[in-house]
């Protein structure tokens, strides 16, 4: 649907940059009603935002660009939309500031028509619908890449704070000391107060071999410092490569094992094949089948499928990596559009690993496709789980440049929700994730004593074990009632973009 605001009956009093304001917001406001009324949702659970499942760029379904009869007839008949009103009232606003304001010189035609465009999509109450600028389109914020310069960590400001989600395995932001749930306060001495995960993406990437000094409040208890833990950590930027899948696991005895997959005892195993997911691109697919190319041959007793930490990525590549582990027919997801249609996603013939035991490990930033996946082996008998609940971003969003503004430096883009996940048992995932069969929580002063107890868990299942409880820890009094962070992962390699956002 297409809004023009009618011209004044008056010369305006400001420039004419100040009336691109106004059809800025009519162009985003349009979209809005296309694509986001009635699909607010209330952020509910840990983690996110982290940018999650979403279409890739093919996929997309462009907007309609025709006008209704109902709105040709408006504009017949001198009626003005509400829309058209609100450009005017934004626009006389701005003069008024221009005018009166005692800051004047703070004023800034561009950061108040952002905050104009993002005020309206807010009021959606969607953590997942946001309008990206220029500048965040041309840094590729909302993109699934598998190569970029910068830290190679994931963040969310979910929790009202940027929050990282997991560095990537091996990278500059690992091998600095960035670890799961550390709070980002400030980006080379700045505050990141009120800043969004966006906004702290374009700050802390950059070109390689150059520097970025990042203060984090650590959120796990694995310094052995008292909790909260502040430290400045500065890091080299490099050329980051986004590995999908992963066969050896990060060390899962501290100090003892290395990359060798091996139990409680520190003992080798090698008749059960690990497999990590780090999150759903291109590549994803053929990563994956070629570490399952002999799962079937006998020389296994079962898959230990690792996603923790897993944003998700794409839905196409999403539904052809969970197609391996499935017979053919066998339901993957439903999607539910904004016109209340429903597609279901099907396993195809020629999945490599359909009859073999999985054990599928998970950790509360394991999210969207991640969760797909989990849904749709757990809801057709092919998996059980251990871990901790899941994410809960059960949406797919897609990225809509816009194009309208007749700016020439850009319109920016929202990256929108556009429909909801089904799991085959036709619940939904959105809030609720997936619930663990095994409930294994591993913060960080479990892993330095008794090692990646998720993982050993899963060995044991595969071995037909009961897993033991986990240990429980006997706080000392003075920290009687410090609430202990769940989940610090160092099996996981990392966690967008949605989802979400890759430094």
């Amino acid at each position: 649907m297409e809004i023009t605001p009618e011209p004044p009956a008056s010369p305006p009093r400001g420039s004419n940059a100040v009336r691109n304001v106004a059809f800025a917001l009519l162009a985003i406001a349009g979209l809005l009603l296309m694509f986001g009324l009635g699909y607010g949702v209330s952020d509910l659970t840990s983690e996110d935002e982290v940018r999650i499942v979403e279409r890739a760029a093919g996929d997309q379904q462009p907007a309609a660009a025709a006008q209704s009869d109902q709105d040709q007839a408006r504009e017949e008949s001198g009626e003005r939309s509400e829309l058209a009103i609100g450009a005017s009232i934004l626009e006389e606003t701005f003069e008024v500031l221009q005018d009166e304001f005692v800051d004047k010189e703070i004023l800034d035609e561009r950061s108040f028509r952002d905050a104009a465009i993002r005020g309206a999509i807010d009021s959606l109450n969607d953590p997942y619908t946001e309008y990206l600028s220029p500048g965040d389109v041309a840094l590729g914020v909302g993109a699934i890449e598998t190569t970029y310069e910068g830290i190679g960590a994931t963040v969310t400001d979910r929790n009202g704070v940027v929050q990282i989600v997991s560095p990537f395995r091996g990278s500059p932001a690992e091998e600095a000391g960035i670890r799961p749930g550390d709070i980002i306060l400030a980006v080379d001495g700045e505050s990141t107060d009120g800043w969004t995960s966006n906004q702290a993406v374009q700050r802390i990437r950059g070109p390689r071999g150059t520097e970025v000094t990042l203060t984090v409040q650590h959120t796990d208890l694995a310094t052995g410092g008292s909790p909260p833990e502040i430290e400045d950590i500065t890091i080299v930027r490099g050329q980051i490569l986004i590995q999908s899948v992963f066969t050896e696991p990060r060390e899962l005895i501290p100090g003892e094992s290395g990359s060798d997959l091996v139990d409680r005892e520190g003992n080798l195993v090698d008749d059960i094949l690990y497999i990590n997911i780090a999150q759903f691109h291109g590549e994803t697919p053929s990563e994956l089948r070629s570490a399952l190319r002999d799962a079937e041959s006998g020389r296994y007793i079962g898959v230990i499928l690792d996603v923790r930490g897993n944003p998700g990525g794409l839905l196409r590549q999403t539904v052809q990596a969970t197609n391996e582990f499935l017979e053919e027919g066998s339901v993957i997801l439903s999607e539910i559009d904004a016109d209340g249609d429903v597609q279901t996603f099907g396993a195809q013939d020629g999945g490599i690993a359909t009859t073999i035991p999985i054990v599928l490990v998970q950790d509360q930033a394991s999210a969207s496709g991640s969760e797909v996946l989990a849904a749709a082996l757990v809801d057709n008998g092919r998996a059980v789980v251990v871990g901790v609940r899941s994410f809960g971003k059960g949406t797919v969003n897609q990225l809509h440049p816009l194009t309208r503004c007749g700016d020439p430096s850009g319109c920016g883009a929202l990256y929108i929700t556009v429909g909801r996940w089904l799991r085959p048992n036709g619940q939904v995932i959105e809030g609720l994730g997936i619930v663990p069969d095994y409930e294994i929580p591993l913060n960080g002063d479990d892993y330095i004593d008794y090692g990646d107890l998720q993982v050993f868990a899963a060995i044991d299942i595969l071995r037909g074990i009961e897993p033991p409880p986990p240990p429980e820890r006997v706080e000392d009094d003075e920290e009687g009632d410090t609430e202990v962070p769940q989940v610090i992962e160092r099996e996981d390699p990392h966690a967008q973009e949605a989802a979400e956002d890759e430094e």
